[in-house]
């Protein structure tokens, strides 16, 4: 993707995006084309290419743009504990419900997985609290398998909350994860 901070180049940019998500809401990812998008957007063909090398190039400018948005209200947070983390991530889920709908439509969810497994490890020191006694007491583990653990959870968590059409309660599924928690730290 071009990173073309221009007025022109952005409104393209969004317009191509928003394009190939409605296609996406009516044709398989698979089977739409550039051109497809193109008229959609109402651009030239060279427009496009000015900004992205293909469909797939869009769809990741799309999901890090996601992503960032994502990163920063992690950073936000004062209290980085679980509970608060779960209420952001299901927060990102629930304003991203459409988007990640169709990606579950169009098979295309692992795309998301691919980002989490890449952004959270890189913004993780910047969010944790070091002087909670859980970093302390985990400062000798393997942080990257921690994290890979922590993000295959919250993973599948959100999987089956999107296989089920988002139809339960961020805070249902939430007292559903931390009680299951809490037995399991009682069970250890």
């Amino acid at each position: 993707m071009n990173p073309s901070q221009n007025p022109s180049a952005l409104r393209s940019k969004n317009e191509i995006t928003n394009s190939l998500l409605r296609l996406m809401e009516q044709y398989p990812y698979a089977e739409i084309s550039v051109k497809q998008i193109v008229i959609e957007a109402q651009v030239v063909r060279k427009t496009f290419y000015r900004n992205f090398s293909d469909k797939d190039d869009v769809l990741d400018a799309y999901l890090n743009n996601i992503m960032l948005e994502y990163v920063s209200a992690l950073q936000q947070l004062e209290d980085c504990r679980l509970p608060n983390v779960l209420d952001e991530i299901f927060e990102f889920c629930t304003i991203h419900k459409d988007f990640l709908l169709l990606l579950h439509k169009n098979h295309l969810l692992h795309l998301l997985l691919e980002k989490w497994n890449t952004f959270i490890p890189a913004v993780h020191d910047q969010v944790v609290d070091k002087n909670s006694a859980f970093y302390k007491t985990s400062q000798n583990l393997r942080m990257d398998y921690i994290l890979a653990f922590n993000i295959g959870a919250v993973w599948n968590i959100i999987v089956k909350w999107i296989e089920n059409d988002m139809k339960e309660s961020p805070k249902e599924i939430k007292i559903t994860i931390l009680a299951y928690l809490k037995n399991m730290i009682e069970f250890f």
